[in-house]
């Protein structure tokens, strides 16, 4: 879920068919679990990855098992979406990534099954994704919990500013870090207090804490909190699904990454929860 792009295709398959295809509108990101879930799924965590898709059902489905010697062989080693020895379904996996050899395939037996197949603008899904409305709604949510627990006021707005990267977290985190870890701004009037572990996973501590913060540039702090670079053993970690033109633009070449420096222990556990939550990698 964290290296799909928007652009990317996938393929929907239920009662022995392929019978919808999908284009894949945003980056993958974190999520709660839909209320309408209900008690389904109950080994998942609460928390988990969303990612946005504009689905066309098919007029034609597609048996991959009518075309079974062109399929078996460009089925995946692992994570397979169907059972290599009949080519049923397996139901143990949710969402397995194919080959573009496979991808190809798949097309063709949807185009031959005489699917109408209508244009696709390859800018739209770069401008629908539900990324940033879902967030401000989930964090809302976390804010009116806020407002009505039992917390002085003076807590409380503390707490609710350091969402935005101000007031009392800010001034921990300038204690710590006087400059942005990858352009090395001093000016504090040219940086942005990001949390390590964003305000939305954490603990009212955690979201004052001077450990659970960066100093960074803005579009260092826009990359960071969406998942396309980390740190990890004094290293910049560049995200796969990065452009990384854009990148180079925006001041950061994965080429020759920026010295980062080293942080403290406190400040790795944070670093460490996002490199497995946050970070869009594999």
């Amino acid at each position: 879920m964290r290296i799909v792009a928007p652009g990317d295709v996938v393929f929907s398959y239920w009662e022995g068919a392929v019978r919808a295809y999908g284009t894949i509108c945003s980056f993958g990101y974190d999520a709660p679990k839909p209320s309408e879930f209900g008690d389904a799924g109950r080994s998942w965590s609460q928390i988990g990855f969303r990612v946005d898709v504009e689905y066309a059902r098919l007029q034609h489905p597609v048996l991959p098992r009518a075309s079974w010697d062109r399929i078996q062989p460009l089925l995946p080693d692992r994570y397979s979406p169907l059972n290599a020895a009949n080519g049923k379904g397996l139901q143990s996996v949710y969402l397995a990534a194919l080959s573009d050899e496979f991808g190809r395939v798949l097309w063709s037996l949807i185009e031959a099954s005489g699917n109408p197949l209508p244009a696709r603008d390859p800018k739209k899904p770069l401008i629908i994704s539900a990324e940033e409305p879902e967030r401000e709604l989930w964090e809302r949510h976390l804010v009116d919990d806020i407002e009505k627990a039992s917390l002085s006021s003076t807590e409380r707005e503390a707490v609710i500013k350091a969402r935005r990267g101000q007031g009392l977290f800010r001034s921990n985190v300038a204690s710590m870090e006087q400059e942005c870890r990858i352009t090395h701004v001093t000016n504090p009037a040219y940086l942005i207090a990001s949390h390590i572990k964003p305000w939305r996973h954490a603990s009212n501590a955690e979201r004052l804490s001077s450990h659970n913060g960066l100093m960074l540039a803005p579009t260092a702090d826009f990359l960071f909190d969406r998942g396309f670079i980390s740190f990890g053993e004094g290293r910049l970690l560049v995200s796969p699904v990065a452009d990384e033109r854009a990148l180079v633009k925006l001041g950061i070449d994965p080429d020759r990454p920026p010295n980062v420096g080293t942080f403290s222990k406190q400040q790795d556990a944070f670093l460490d929860f996002h490199r497995k939550e946050i970070f869009r990698a594999a």
